[in-house]
């Protein structure tokens, strides 16, 4: 739960190093990939993030959320401190998204939104429905089975994944407003206004069951190493097909994705994260050519980052197997294969007192 992916704006030795580290992010956004994947990835559309709203995001998390214990944000009605100016800007953007998530929310369905380069996914731990979404996870076990950390653990990134379904436009801006992910971004896009190409990026929600995600490298446009994604849990279904899922990941690359992007300008070197969906958890709007190889399932491309310590290395460590994902050694997959003791260590102080609480109900 902890998020090794934050952009890194200080610490460089020169301001080259500054310029190469966010030139780097900004082109593996995901207008710089989306059209080259679309078969591959979740049905999506766009929407103009502008620079003016860019702006609000920042303005507004510096005011309210910048420097407030964590446990307060959800309750911080940043509404009334809007200026008529800010007002118009936040109506017309929220008119404009509506409008764009109604391709997938038009038939009573929910959607997920993200902007050019990640999600809001922090801003969902702040609110009261992550709460409740985890109480409801967690009920679903014996009593036995939610006094174990692996257990608890797993309802509370199923809850974090469930609270990122959103229907409205006011769902959305909430969790972008209080998000510290969506601000520093914001920070990093408007500092290149000359090439600031923003987007809402509204997909249809899909269900990912959260052992099924997965975490690739890829250098010299090769896969070099596969990890699970939300490695704090162990998955005893995960280490049963580990060998056949790792075969299909690589099959599916080579013949799927990395075909497509050869001869364009997209980076040799980067991050990109899969899913792997039964067949029956389709939506019935979704018609793109299914991609099967394993069991009925199918993969998807949820995401693409840069090549960078500042990417989550998940159960690789860039300091000291930089060899590994550079594909100086054959192939390498990881996941967890044991219970983790103490992994509730590496959860941020808020969601642990979450834990605490709701364990005591």
């Amino acid at each position: 739960m902890k998020d090794y992916s934050s952009p890194k704006l200080a610490g460089f030795l020169s301001s080259q190093e500054i310029a190469a580290y966010q030139h780097a992010v900004l082109e593996v956004n995901t207008e710089e990939w989306l059209d080259i994947l679309r078969e591959e990835t979740f049905p999506s559309r766009y929407c103009p993030l502008l620079l003016e709203d860019a702006n609000l995001f920042i303005s507004v998390y510096e005011r309210h959320f910048q420097d407030v214990d964590p446990q307060r944000v959800g309750k911080v009605e940043w509404q009334t401190s809007l200026s008529k100016n800010e007002k118009d800007i936040l109506d017309k953007m929220a008119a404009r998204l509506q409008v764009a998530m109604e391709t997938f929310t038009g038939d009573g369905g929910h959607v997920f939104v993200k902007t050019s380069s990640r999600s809001a996914k922090d801003a969902p731990m702040y609110q009261d429905k992550f709460t409740e979404l985890y109480k409801t996870e967690l009920n679903r076990l014996g009593p036995e089975e939610r006094r174990e950390e692996n257990q608890q653990i797993t309802c509370l990134l199923r809850a974090a994944f469930e609270a990122m379904k959103v229907h409205t436009s006011a769902d959305v801006i909430d969790m972008f407003i209080c998000s510290e992910r969506i601000y520093q971004d914001m920070l990093l896009a408007i500092q290149h206004k000359e090439r600031f190409c923003e987007h809402f990026v509204i997909r249809k929600f899909v269900h990912i069951d959260i052992d099924m995600e997965f975490r690739g490298f890829v250098f010299g446009q090769q896969l070099t190493a596969v990890s699970q994604y939300n490695y704090l849990i162990y998955s005893a279904r995960l280490v049963n097909e580990k060998d056949g899922i790792m075969q299909m990941l690589q099959k599916f690359f080579d013949q799927e994705v990395q075909p497509k992007f050869k001869d364009t300008k997209f980076p040799d070197n980067y991050v990109i994260d899969f899913a792997i969906c039964d067949n029956g958890k389709y939506p019935t709007c979704m018609t793109l050519p299914l991609y099967y190889n394993y069991q009925g399932k199918k993969i998807w491309v949820i995401e693409i980052n840069p090549f960078l310590e500042t990417t989550d290395g998940a159960l690789f460590s860039w300091q000291h197997e930089r060899h590994l994902l550079e594909g100086k050694d054959d192939f390498v997959s990881r996941i967890t294969t044991r219970p983790k003791p103490g992994a509730m260590a590496a959860l941020p102080n808020h969601i642990k007192a979450i834990l605490k609480t709701t364990s005591k109900d």
